[in-house]
């Protein structure tokens, strides 16, 4: 588009108007206002980044406090106005998920940074509980627009209901699923400007004020009344299913609290929870199961204050101290007065936050939610989707003292810590009579993984270590299954929440759970990978089940005996025990299959990959070296790897590439080659994907160095702990204590900001130790180390951020002793190299090891295979001729999978499975053998989610921003090449008074998948219109082309396209091209017809009637 120039430089303008980093702000008291949207404060947020690190400009924020005062200066009033527009609609949206008291609490003061409790008061607590909406998750749950349907039942059932909470003074302060906490504060109305001082905050002219606390109270007495008359036997319209509420009402001294401040993996921005605590909260627990649908029962300590006002329901024999509430005594007091008069004093809009506190008030939403409400999309969270949901009670624990609220503040830093270490999400953190109670959710976007029930398990391994060293008693459920994910509430009052069976089920596994115990259900056994093993225990009838329920009690496995060379001299790798590196469709690995990948892949010849190893090796791939049975022995080596190779004098080999390329299946064919044809005996270390890996790596390099020591000194025993206090060098023996300890362990670590100093500690021990022994046996054999980082299913780079910086200082610490090590062998005539092979993705070039490996020209940077690779390694695979790979086949597969060899073997699998593709063998001829192909144009790839391919590639899309999915989706829609224009005609159109900065924002959407290659830029096509020019790298295009050029695009990655275009409607689709198609018309006949009109709009007109008359003249 030629957008006009005195925009576009502003551009860079508003990137340098950004205020401090993302942290909190100075809360100093502040002075109520609602209305902050001047230049400075648009300015302001023009700058604040958003939860890419990015500002909302588009480019990255400064520390200079006074380059928003220059930029406001220089900025085009059009610009300002943009700004202003957005984030006011944004602040419009993100004010309903801040409660009243935490705004107010804001301008009190009492939200400075370290301040844990925000407010100290009292009044009445209701809390308000559904029946009906577990029935209508589960309805809903089967039906394709299941979602959409139950948010409008939400919608249409919690307005009304909030806006009556509101009507009455009252302040929603959380939603637990279908159930309300409100707090309505003991406000003195008679001190407000608004009281006109005729007619009691209670609403009755001529009675007596009550005094604040029996206000409140009657205030929600009276609320309770209106809400069931107004919303007993709710008709939510689906199958009959209608809903009640029954609610509990306590009073007492209450206290807000704001707890966390950890920065989530996907943003950069601290994630903060408020909760209420108090008597109240016992009460409540108590009076609201006492409460039947269409009922509200009192405490004692609430009748108290309202015994005169209102009239009781039906006596309770169970609990006589506590009341149910029938209706108003209508002599005195009625629901209509009492809520016209909270209305009347109602001053709280004077304490709303405005836009220069729109950064405040992102730190209470989930970064999701958030950009979503920025792009005016928020319906779009709303979904049913497949979730782990964690339920935790914690107990034993009072935040209403000063020393409780501290310690409450440590346990939901360290649990937040623990979840986010695992990419998962803290939903909820209440507080009830029985403690505390956090709700965890793994699978929500962007934070979308294929082993999320895994990482939920994983993440209650290190959460038991964290409420036991909190010395806080935790009980924990896990369940995985459908379940409605969304905000809930109205447009004055919503919070981002999950609904189903399963969840509730996750409630139900909690309160069996032992303390300090795990359960999980059966849904979540099926998907664990084999890092966790499962013990069943005996079903249990649980609420809302007519049936007993299966329960199981997770474990984590046992960690496998061996490690490297072992008795007998078999080599045990250490990814033969993890659920990932090369595994099979199903997430997991046995040696025997993982030695038959490595069969078939080295064996194709052409291969890049295999030719640079045995260039290094020298020989050629021998499959004998990888049977089952096969075993490693000392002596002479019978061959010798070629002159200056690593093998021969020792060095770096650097493996890089993602997953799924060969790297593991190439490192094992190094280690079986050296070890049988060069007696290079294998020492391993591996760290990741799981947090917290470098008591792993220590351990690993520990036991196979032991392992190695074995193998050439027969009489070191056999248990670790005593081999290694035995061979120790004398120096270094002040390390065998913690060494001993991590052994014991073997390799549990606790997470990673918790055990920080502990773990750095061991591997920096183990690390000497390691270097001690390897040059004591360097003079004895030759050894080959083998290092791997393995990122797993990890979505974001600060997750592992961490783990990767103590691996590559490990890298870095042995690369200089391995260096160090070649001059000394030559000097003393030893030619017993020592050759370390690291596997990792994305090597930092500068590292020092990785010149190591330039240097010696053993740095393999694998990609894809090539169509040829990739149709010898089908043959390999199916174990067919060549010559029965259809063409059709061929073209398809290497299409789908870009040549990688995990994503291959995945789809031949699928096709395999689906009949697709059939094999028969006749006889042991291969001549005699046919492989068929049907219905190759009936494939639906998007359907094999339970693939690394699929699974991976909807994790990819689901962690992208907001708006980049939408281009994405969009982008589907198009058969061939597309424009900004025609993503723009759906989204803001020129034509419908939409902006140059909304095309800028989606044109930076498109160019971060154009260099994530999601999307590749193309060139013109004939007969597009504009001028024919190369394909011009984005931003790059000359100024002579800038009028002329239209850039255009195409998603040509076949399996982005099939995921991507699975996530579409077909009625968005439709809408899509609908769209493009009327501005491509637009922009070809419009101008033109404009052009006329003005034309005729500018020549003379004579009226016809005046025509007429000049002629009679």
């Amino acid at each position: 588009s030629n957008w006009p120039r005195r925009l576009c430089p502003r551009w860079g303008v508003v990137a340098m108007a950004p205020s401090k980093e993302p942290q909190r702000e100075s809360m100093g008291s502040g002075t109520p206002h609602s209305n902050r949207t001047g230049n400075e404060s648009t300015l302001k947020q023009v700058g604040s980044k958003d939860s890419t690190g990015q500002a909302y400009g588009g480019s990255e924020a400064t520390s200079n406090q006074n380059d928003w005062r220059q930029g406001l200066e220089s900025l085009d009033d059009n610009v300002l106005l943009w700004f202003r527009r957005r984030n006011t609609t944004t602040l419009q949206g993100a004010l309903a998920f801040v409660p009243w008291v935490v705004q107010q609490a804001y301008f009190d003061g009492a939200l400075q940074e370290g301040n844990i409790v925000i407010h100290r008061g009292q009044g009445a607590v209701v809390f308000s509980d559904a029946s009906g909406f577990t029935a209508l998750t589960e309805r809903l749950a089967k039906k394709s627009n299941g979602a959409e349907l139950l948010s409008r039942c939400l919608t249409a059932f919690f307005t009304p209901l909030i806006y009556l909470i509101n009507a009455y003074h009252g302040d929603v302060i959380k939603f637990s699923g279908d159930a309300l906490t409100v707090y309505f504060p003991d406000v003195d109305d008679t001190k407000s400007p608004k009281y006109n001082r005729i007619v009691p905050p209670h609403g009755t002219y001529g009675l007596p004020d009550l005094g604040p606390m029996a206000t409140a109270v009657l205030r929600a007495s009276a609320c309770c009344i209106e809400i069931h008359k107004r919303l007993h036997q709710f008709d939510t319209g689906v199958d009959g299913v209608c809903l009640c509420l029954h609610i509990g009402v306590g009073c007492g001294q209450v206290s807000i609290l704001q707890v966390g401040g950890i920065v989530p993996p996907e943003t950069h921005v601290p994630r903060f929870e408020y909760i209420i605590a108090g008597s109240p909260l016992e009460q409540i627990s108590i009076a609201e199961p006492l409460a039947k649908n269409g009922e509200t029962c009192l405490s004692p300590q609430a009748w108290e204050y309202v015994h005169d006002c209102v009239v009781e329901g039906r006596a309770l024999e169970e609990r006589p101290d506590f009341h149910m509430l029938d209706k108003m005594d209508e002599n005195k007091y009625t629901f209509p007065t009492i809520k016209h008069a909270a209305l009347e004093n109602d001053n709280r809009a004077e304490f709303q936050f405005g836009l220069s506190e729109l950064n405040i008030i992102r730190q209470f939403i989930p970064s999701a939610v958030f950009k979503q409400i920025e792009g005016g999309t928020l319906t779009y969270v709303n979904e049913m989707r497949n979730i782990s949901v964690i339920f935790i009670n914690g107990s034993g624990l009072d935040v209403m003292s000063e020393k409780g609220a501290n310690k409450a503040q440590d346990l939901m830093a360290a649990v937040q810590l623990a979840c986010y270490a695992h990419e998962g999400t803290l939903n909820k953190f209440l507080i009830d009579d029985k403690g505390m109670l956090f709700l965890l959710v793994f699978g929500l976007p962007p934070l979308v993984h294929t082993d999320d029930p895994t990482r939920a398990v994983l993440a209650c391994f290190d959460m038991t270590k964290v409420f036991r060293r909190h010395e806080v008693v935790g009980r924990f459920g896990v369940t995985t299954g459908r379940s409605y994910c969304g905000v809930c509430g109205s447009a004055k009052r919503m919070e981002y929440t999950v609904l189903g069976d399963s969840v509730n089920l996750s409630a139900r596994l909690m309160a069996n759970a032992p303390p300090l115990g795990i359960l999980c259900d059966e849904n979540t056994k099926e998907r664990l990978s084999g890092e966790i093993q499962i013990n069943p225990l005996a079903p249990i009838k649980v609420k809302g089940k007519a049936n007993p329920i299966n329960i199981f009690q997770p474990e984590r496995t046992e960690p496998p005996a061996q490690i490297g060379l072992g008795p007998g001299g078999k080599v045990r790798f250490p990814w033969y025990d993890r659920p990932y590196g090369g595994g099979t469709a199903n997430g997991l690995i046995t040696p025997e299959t993982l030695q038959q990948n490595v069969q078939q892949l080295c064996s194709v010849r052409a291969w890049a990959g295999i030719k640079h190893v045995q260039s290094m090796l020298g020989g050629d791939y021998n499959k004998d070296a990888h049977r089952v049975n096969m075993t490693i022995a000392l002596g002479e080596p019978v061959a010798t790897a070629p002159p200056g190779s690593p093998f021969s004098t020792g060095g770096v080999v650097v493996i890089d590439g993602t997953a799924g390329l060969g790297k593991i299946e190439l490192a094992e064919y190094i280690v079986m080659h050296a070890a049988s044809r060069l007696r290079m005996l294998p020492i391993f270390g591996t760290m990741g994907p799981r947090p917290g890996g470098s008591i792993l790596l220590a351990v690993e390099l520990l036991r196979s160095t032991l392992g190695v020591y074995r193998t050439v000194h027969p009489e070191v025993p056999a248990d670790d702990c005593e081999a290694l206090m035995q061979v120790v060098p004398p120096g270094l023996s002040g390390k065998v204590p913690i060494l001993r300890e991590a052994l014991l362990e073997q390799g549990s670590a606790d997470i990673p900001a918790v055990a920080k100093k502990k773990t750095g500690e061991t591997l920096d021990g183990a690390l000497e130790v390691i270097m001690g022994l390897l040059s004591a046996l360097s003079k004895q054999t030759a050894i080959v180390i083998v290092l791997q980082f393995e990122s797993g299913t990890s979505l974001f780079p600060k997750t592992l951020e961490a783990d990767k910086t103590t691996f590559w200082k490990a890298i870095a610490k042995l690369t200089d002793f391995v260096q160090k090590e070649r001059p000394r062998s030559a000097t003393e005539g030893n030619s017993k190299p020592i050759t370390m092979v690291i596997l990792s993705k994305d090597s930092d070039r500068q590292h020092p090891a990785v010149k190591a490996a330039v240097a010696s020209n053993s740095l393999i940077e694998l990609t894809g295979f090539t169509e040829e690779n990739s149709l010898e390694y089908m043959s390999n695979y199916l174990n067919v001729p060549e010559q029965l790979i259809t063409q059709p086949l061929r073209q398809f597969v290497f299409k789908v999978t870009l040549g990688n060899a995990l994503y291959i073997r995945e789809t031949m699998d699928q096709l395999q499975e689906s009949k697709h593709i059939v094999v028969t063998r006749n006889g042991s001829d291969p001549s005699s053998w046919t492989l068929d192909c049907k219905d190759m144009d009936k494939i639906n790839i998007s359907t094999w989610q339970h693939t690394s391919m699929v699974g991976g590639t909807v994790c990819l899309l689901e962690s992208l921003d907001p708006l980049e999915a939408a281009v994405l989706k969009m982008s589907t829609c198009f058969s061939g090449p597309f424009t900004l224009p025609d993503l723009g005609a759906s989204t803001c159109s020129r034509w419908a008074d939409a902006t140059h900065f909304d095309l800028l924002r989606l044109f930076k959407a498109i160019r971060k998948l154009v260099e994530a290659s999601i999307i590749e830029t193309v060139d013109v096509p004939n007969g597009a219109g504009g001028t024919p020019t190369p394909n011009v790298p984005l931003m790059d295009a000359p100024q002579r082309w800038a009028p002329t050029i239209t850039q255009h695009f195409q998603t040509r990655n076949v399996l982005i396209r099939a995921v991507g275009s699975s996530m579409v409607l077909e009625a968005q689709r439709k809408s899509v091209k609908r769209q493009a198609l009327v501005d491509r018309a637009l922009s070809r006949e419009l101008p033109a017809r404009m052009d006329a009109l003005e034309l005729k709009r500018k020549a003379q007109h004579i009226p016809w009637y005046y025509e007429q008359a000049f002629r009679r003249m």
